[in-house]
């Protein structure tokens, strides 16, 4: 890892997607190209202390020409992007279910058949903290090298309070081995816990007994909770979300995935940040979630591994509902953490259009995690989060589905992830 220079100048950048105009006037939604705010060609993008300084085209300006420099010689300058829907903490394979998958069985059989959840809840709770972190940071790693800078991290595989504990604080402790920014995201309303009698008396013990614990602790900012048939109602969770948004908690909500549990409608009772998956999401809940400003995070690796449909995004773009991608990635569902892989196929199957995608993946996602003043964009006063690739464009970037890893990351004008810098 290089040390990070006080001061740098990126020139001859063939491309720079520097995403300013949604930053400047903080917009999610109503994404066309011109949001792009591309540059180029010989562009140039100025860093100081970590933080993006100024961008623009030749000629460079004088107060830069003393500054260190890196020849972009042509290439394609991204923001770092920002998967906002992770679970990537766990212990354990389920590669047989997706075999099972393959030869049609339904993810819910395999759950009710002890698979599913609570078969990684199970390996989870037996494996070392030590056990935890290795695979967490190795698979932090693979994200950082695919060019995620900011990525969210849910708990979900304890499913009873001492567990859910013990996964957040190691979560709260990856923070400082890891040069992306981490969100910690408390999902400990997964699925039902098997030390409780019911549903609601397992809800009960998180509001009462968690939810505090989180709070003091500062161990995450975010409480979650999946919405589904056969898994948690809108009534059974409503007391914890509204304790956990009294606490100074964000709200994020797996929602009506498989049917219509009246989630995304909840996420904007809520005044959730974002509902995710939203297969069955009705037009008057979309219509609810605009009026509210909740993000549909939409999920598209998941429908890819799983075969159940992909979530149309038109109905929310159209409705004026910003729409994030994120990865899903978990051990079951979604092996995938190839996000810009995933951007592709939400142009292909889930109806975004390119610019769309690309704001999905970046700015997007960054405001549903109320990092839209710092992440997503390369604007002035940003995080010198950003991804250099031996593409022509951004065009480019999109049809090569992921196959072309950067060139460099950076994190905060930090290269985490290529060459030293020259």
């Amino acid at each position: 890892m290089t040390a990070p220079a006080k001061t740098l100048v990126i020139t001859n950048i063939g491309e720079l997607v520097t995403m300013l105009p949604l930053a400047l006037s903080k917009r999610c939604t109503g994404t066309s190209e011109s949001d792009l705010g591309r540059l180029g060609p010989h562009a140039w993008l100025a860093i100081q202390d970590g933080c993006i300084d100024a961008v623009g085209t030749d000629p460079l300006p004088v107060k830069y020409q003393g500054w260190s420099k890196l020849d972009a010689h042509g290439q394609l300058v991204l923001p770092g992007l920002v998967d906002s829907h992770t679970h990537a903490l766990f212990a354990g394979s389920r590669a047989a279910e997706f075999w099972l998958r393959a030869a049609g069985t339904s993810y819910q059989d395999i759950a009710q058949a002890g698979g599913g959840i609570r078969a990684t809840m199970t390996a989870t709770r037996s494996a070392s903290l030590e056990t935890l972190e290795r695979l967490l940071d190795l698979r932090l790693e693979r994200m950082l090298r695919q060019g995620v800078t900011t990525v969210e991290v849910k708990s979900g595989y304890g499913l009873s309070v001492p567990e859910e504990l013990r996964l957040l604080r190691l979560l709260s402790a990856a923070q400082q081995r890891t040069p992306q920014t981490l969100k910690i995201t408390c999902l400990a309303l997964h699925a039902p816990s098997p030390e409780h009698a019911s549903r609601q008396s397992y809800v009960d013990a998180c509001r009462q007994e968690l939810l505090p614990m989180i709070a003091a602790e500062g161990l995450a900012s975010s409480v979650d909770a999946f919405i589904d048939d056969g898994y948690f109602s809108t009534a059974e969770v409503d007391g914890y979300m509204r304790a956990a948004k009294d606490l100074g908690l964000g709200l994020r909500l797996h929602a009506d995935e498989f049917t219509d549990a009246g989630a995304a409608a909840a996420a904007a009772a809520w005044g959730a940040h974002s509902a995710d998956h939203l297969q069955c999401a009705t037009p008057a809940a979309i219509a609810r979630m605009a009026a509210a400003a909740v993000t549909a995070t939409i999920l598209p690796g998941t429908s890819l591994y799983t075969r159940i449909p992909f979530t149309d995004a038109r109905p929310f773009t159209d409705r004026g509902v910003a729409v994030a991608i994120a990865s899903d990635f978990n051990p079951g569902s979604c092996a995938i953490t190839n996000l810009p892989l995933l951007a592709t196929v939400a142009c292909m199957q889930n109806r975004l259009r390119p610019a769309e995608a690309i704001a999905a993946v970046t700015y997007v996602p960054a405001c549903s995690l109320d990092l839209g003043h710092r992440k997503g964009a390369l604007a002035p006063g940003f995080d010198a989060d950003l991804l250099v690739f031996e593409l022509a464009d951004a065009a480019a970037w999109l049809a090569a589905a992921g196959e072309l890893q950067p060139t460099w990351v950076l994190a905060a004008g930090q290269v985490v992830s290529g060459p030293a810098l020259p």
